[in-house]
């Protein structure tokens, strides 16, 4: 009898654990992505903050005035005047040392994996950390300068996210030959490495289905 209880405990809390897990881990990854984009307000003066006129703090209003500002900035983006002011802000941020770096090395991995143009993350497998062991990546383009050839072969830069944090990662030099290029889109491939996996390609979600 209490083998039978211990065993029908064990099964519930599994089940309760597959309930759980999924909305814990997303609450707590869009708690990260909101509290990341609340704190972005505190660069400001405090006479310019939002909740300086306001009789009590509201968590998330951060979030939501940088989310606006993100959408205003794509919206002028698009234009053909800003995108002329933001090519002149970028050859003026390239010409700074050592932030240039940084900026433009940044600049070009955020086009290459969410810019609208699709040649730039294809999503491939390559054997890594070793022989035998295979990981899903995106390769951005071929490695240039120094780093175009490892002998007769030529280089491919790949870009590995880490789970459940796909905006971590490793960029890896892969020879051309080792790189092999996926049939599924880039949203499949992010579903495929926050899950850990457990949402194939093609495969859809609870919440999918019911929809």
């Amino acid at each position: 009898m209490g083998t039978v209880i211990r065993e029908s405990l064990r099964r519930y809390f599994f089940a309760g654990l597959l309930v759980l897990l999924p909305l814990v881990i997303t609450l707590w990854f869009l708690g990260w992505i909101v509290g990341l984009m609340d704190s972005m307000l505190d660069v400001l003066p405090p006479s310019f903050h939002p909740n300086s006129y306001l009789p009590f703090a509201i968590p998330g209003l951060g979030a939501l005035v940088t989310l606006a500002l993100i959408i205003l900035l794509g919206f002028l983006a698009t234009s053909v005047v800003t995108r002329r002011l933001l090519t002149l802000w970028d050859y003026f941020l390239s010409r700074i040392p050592i932030f240039r770096g940084v900026y433009t090395g940044v600049q070009k991995l955020v086009e290459s994996i969410f810019g609208q143009d699709q040649s730039g993350r294809q999503v491939v497998l390559i054997e890594y950390p070793r022989k035998g062991i295979y990981t899903v990546g995106f390769a951005t383009g071929l490695a240039g300068g120094e780093l175009e050839k490892r002998g007769d072969e030529r280089l491919v830069n790949v870009f590995v996210p880490t789970t459940p944090n796909p905006t971590a990662g490793f960029y890896l030099l892969v020879p051309e030959s080792e790189v092999r290029a996926l049939a599924m889109s880039p949203e499949e491939a992010f579903k495929l490495i926050i899950s850990g996996g457990m949402i194939r390609p093609g495969e859809k979600t609870n919440s999918e289905n019911s929809g």
